[in-house]
């Protein structure tokens, strides 16, 4: 009877490490969501007066000649002095939409499934959300002395 309550005990440990090391994170990498787009542009911040000051956006259709993921373009946000982050405006949850995520102050909603993402809190779903993941980030750099933001990937 002992043994049989110890084969039992190994296999609830077995089943606690594999639910454990095989569960999902909420930190899953955006590029198994949202596919690999080559991106690579400037944006001369001399024309768009809105990204000045921190916490203010814009939706870009295009930068450079990157269009983002599927065509939807970026939302870029100014969330310090000389910190800026970029956002591929596709969906996580309804990658491929025809439309992109609308801009609406610090948030952006997908018009299909209705999620909303925090911009400043860097592109992750508000609770209640359909979508589970954060909006794909795109790397950049800001230069002051011409004071011009590099994306890329």
């Amino acid at each position: 009877m002992s043994h049989n309550k110890l084969n039992l005990q190994y296999f609830f440990l077995f089943l606690l490490i594999n639910i454990t090391f095989c569960s999902c994170s909420k930190d899953t990498n955006v590029d198994e969501i949202i596919p690999y787009t080559y991106v690579k542009g400037t944006i001369y911040l001399d024309f768009y007066s809105e990204l000045n000051s921190p916490g203010n956006a814009l939706y870009f259709d295009e930068i450079g000649a990157s269009v983002g993921y599927n065509g939807h373009g970026f939302i870029v946000v100014r969330t310090g002095t000389y910190e800026f982050d970029v956002f591929d405006a596709s969906c996580t949850n309804d990658k491929d939409s025809e439309e992109h995520v609308e801009l609406d102050g610090v948030f952006v909603e997908c018009p299909v499934c209705e999620s909303k993402f925090n911009i400043l809190g860097d592109g992750y779903p508000f609770n209640g959300s359909v979508a589970i993941h954060k909006l794909k980030e795109y790397s950049n750099t800001y230069s002051s002395s011409t004071n011009t933001l590099k994306v890329r990937n």
